[in-house]
């Protein structure tokens, strides 16, 4: 399939070219790259946060948190909980239930290695979520989502 969109647009820039000139393209050495997803807790723009939550259509994900140093995951999903500044904020609720309000990034370190339950917003091909809630409670709100993702 990407072969055929490559094509069709070198045939669009050959034509709009107005020249009469030959153009052999060797689509058998063609390649196609692809750039790595962007992981972790600086996960920036990509997926983007569309269709504000209404606590309707959302995806909800139950399993054990892990953190490998730049991605926190459930499985093979990749959890979004939002930018660096974000994450260093205090954290509005003690989510990890050591009985101390930490940064929001100390919260979810508390999680790791235990089973909890998102809720967010399914993304880039169903392996990214956008977390807006840890174990029924809310961890950001949908006026954030622009400036946190």
């Amino acid at each position: 399939m990407k072969k055929y969109l490559v094509i069709a647009i070198l045939i669009a820039a050959i034509l709009t070219m107005g020249s009469a000139s030959a153009i052999t393209i060797q689509v058998s050495s063609m390649k196609l790259g692809t750039s790595p997803l962007i992981t972790g807790t600086l996960a920036g723009p990509h997926g983007g946060g569309g269709g504000c939550h209404n606590n309707t259509n959302m995806t909800e994900l139950t399993g054990v948190l892990t953190y490998n140093g730049t991605a926190f995951t459930i499985g093979t999903t990749v959890l979004s909980f939002g930018c660096y500044n974000y994450l260093n904020q205090t954290s509005p609720y003690d989510f990890d239930g050591d009985g101390n309000i930490e940064t929001r990034m100390n919260e979810l370190l508390g999680l790791v290695g235990t089973s909890i339950t998102v809720e967010g917003y399914i993304r880039c091909q169903n392996t990214r979520l956008i977390v807006f809630y840890i174990n029924g409670v809310q961890w950001r709100t949908c006026s954030m989502v622009s400036t946190l993702l």
